[in-house]
């Protein structure tokens, strides 16, 4: 009986160790499994705010990409009326109709002719490069 009752008691030993390392086993999958929780809730707010920067941001461009269009077409309605309006003058007035048809000067056409221009880099290189203006002699003035 002493011999079944130590078998007993180390059967009930076995089965507590079992069942203890099973419960540190599932304790510790728990605090892993929390780890990984809370390490994807703050990515989930971190992706989630950059979310709502976004949607801020595509809210505001498409406000103001329509600003834009409505002021393009707020211009090309004024530039449409200027024509008609020069049309109408010219229809008007026979000296004007003549000034309107004359070829601009050279020295004009070649003040509106350049290239296009990127920056304030390209601006200057243009500056630089173009033929400029020829100012008086200062004695020639007097």
């Amino acid at each position: 009986m002493t011999r079944t009752l130590a078998v007993m008691l180390v059967v009930v030993l076995a089965a507590l160790a079992w069942q203890s390392w099973r419960l540190n086993n599932a304790r510790h999958t728990i605090d892993t499994q929390g780890e990984q929780l809370a390490t994807s809730a703050q990515a989930l707010a971190k992706k989630n705010s950059q979310l709502i920067g976004l949607s801020i941001l595509t809210e505001t461009n498409s406000r103001e990409q329509m600003r834009l269009y409505a002021a393009a077409e707020k211009t090309a309605a004024l530039l449409r009326h200027r024509q008609h309006r020069i049309e109408e003058l010219k229809r008007e007035n026979e000296d004007l109709r003549r000034w309107a048809d004359t070829p601009l000067p050279a020295d004009i056409i070649r003040l509106r002719e350049r290239p296009a221009l990127t920056g304030g880099v390209s601006y200057r290189e243009w500056l630089s490069q173009s033929d400029a203006v020829q100012s008086e002699p200062v004695s020639a003035r007097h």
